[in-house]
Order: structure tokens, then C-alpha cells, then sequence
């Protein structure tokens, strides 16, 4: 011990270690400070992408309950991974990034699905995803009405633009489509018209049946009148058909 009291290089060394030491402590508090300071806590958000579903009521209530814990600490500190997350969690949107900009602001992106139908009390998008949003009217009434299994989402929205191209010669309007627990499908029109096309037994099953009441479109509509009717299109040669002034009729290609 004496000899270390009386060694000036020993003792020399050790202080510079002790400074550096204490230099170390007093710039990771320093940076604590600067990273918790207020002057860098974040007070601006911006959304910019698709934002049709998002008011500024809205938009407020998003940022409380979905980036709170991953904005906490500031500008330097946030986690912007932990914010991606929690925004990307809510149900209409696709996808989300998010980014700092200097010094107080976040830059939130977003793309929102596309809702082409309605899903009992949900959305169904044309990737085939369910999702809850609020849309305005004027969207929302464009929108058809579709159902079936949930886990079948896909498989209906991939079939949708098949029938509305299928049927587009008919001229009519495709109001509904939906896929029954037995995976059996039902189209209905502007016109009043339900039409059962049932499942998919054949490849070619359902192009064939569509194929089929398009070319039977104009007897279809003379027979039809104004109150709608029902059409089973099951059968392997025709169709029956059931309206308010004709009960059942038996139709062939030839017509």
C-alpha cells in the first residue's frame, strides 16, 4: 500500500482512469437528460396516404390508443417499430410506416383497404381480408352485399369480378353475392333477381351456368316483370325459373 502512495506513474494512472471514468457517467446522464428532455417529446403527427376513414376526431383517438407506448421518451427514444405495430393492429389498415421528423413531429404513412362489399356487420376488401372502419355514405352505397364462412373471405372476393364479368352481357347490376356454409353461391340483381348458381362441382361449373343465363338474359326479362323473381340455374341443360306472375319454367340453350 505504501508502495502505491509513492509510486507517482501508478497513482497517475489510476486518476486518468477514475476521469475517464467519471466523463463516461457524466455523458450517458447527459444524453438521458437530452433524450427525455421536453423540448424533443413529441407534439405533431401527420398522416399522410390513404386517409378517407379518418377524421381529425378520429385521428386523435388513434394516436391515444395506439402509439402511446411507443412514442414515450421523446424524438430519440421512440420506438418506431413499437408505433408501426400498434398502428398497423387497427382493422382497415393495410399497411403502415412511420418515421421522425425533426425535432418534435412523427410522420405516420398509411394505405387502408379498399372495401368492395359489405360482410354482415364488417367490410370485405378485394384482397379478401374483413376489417371494421367508418366510411361515408356515399361509399358505402356503391358497395355490394356479400356473406359466406368467414374463412372463405378470399375465395369471395376473388369471385366477385369474376360473376360481374361473366354476367356483364345481361346488362344487370350485381347487388349480392354470397357463399352459403355448404359453399353453394347466390347472385342477386338491381332488377330484383335472385339467381342460384350453386357450387363449383366442375371447373367449369359456374362459367358455364353464367354463360347460360347471359344468353337467356331478353326470354329472362320478358317473363320477368316488375317484382323480381328467382332462378335456379343447378340444372345441366337450363334453368327454373319463379317470378310473382310465372311460378315455374323450364329453359333450354335454344332460347
Amino acid at each position: 500500500m505504501l508502495n502505491f502512495w509513492h509510486d507517482i506513474d501508478l497513482m497517475g494512472n489510476v486518476s486518468r482512469v477514475i476521469m475517464r471514468l467519471a466523463l463516461a457517467m457524466l455523458g450517458f446522464a447527459l444524453v438521458a437528460w437530452i433524450l427525455q428532455s421536453r423540448y424533443f417529446a413529441i407534439n405533431q403527427f401527420t398522416v399522410v396516404g390513404d386517409v378517407t376513414q379518418v377524421d381529425e376526431a378520429k385521428l386523435h383517438e388513434l394516436v391515444d390508443k395506439h402509439l402511446a407506448d411507443g412514442l414515450a421518451g421523446g424524438f430519440f427514444s421512440m420506438r418506431l417499430k413499437k408505433v408501426q405495430e400498434s398502428v398497423s393492429e387497427i382493422s382497415w389498415i393495410k399497411s403502415a410506416s412511420v418515421r421522425r421528423v425533426w425535432p418534435h413531429e412523427v410522420e405516420i404513412s398509411l394505405q387502408e383497404y379498399q372495401p368492395i362489399a359489405f360482410w354482415n356487420n364488417r367490410y370485405l376488401s378485394a384482397e379478401g381480408s374483413l376489417f371494421d372502419a367508418h366510411l361515408p355514405d356515399a361509399i358505402k352505397a356503391n358497395l355490394l352485399t356479400s356473406g359466406g364462412p368467414d374463412e372463405a373471405a378470399q375465395l369471395v372476393s376473388e369471385q366477385i369480378p369474376q360473376f360481374q364479368a361473366w354476367l356483364a352481357p345481361t346488362g344487370w347490376k350485381i347487388k349480392s353475392v354470397v357463399l352459403s356454409p355448404r359453399y353453394s353461391w347466390r347472385v342477386g340483381f338491381d332488377n330484383g333477381l335472385s339467381v342460384e348458381f350453386g357450387r363449383a362441382d366442375t371447373p367449369t361449373a359456374l362459367t358455364e351456368r353464367a354463360a347460360r343465363l347471359a344468353n337467356s338474359a331478353k326470354f329472362i326479362e320478358e317473363k320477368l316483370g316488375d317484382g323480381g323473381g328467382y332462378i335456379d340455374m343447378r340444372y345441366p341443360d337450363g334453368f327454373a325459373m319463379k317470378t310473382d306472375k310465372l311460378h315455374r319454367v323450364a329453359a333450354t340453350n335454344k332460347i
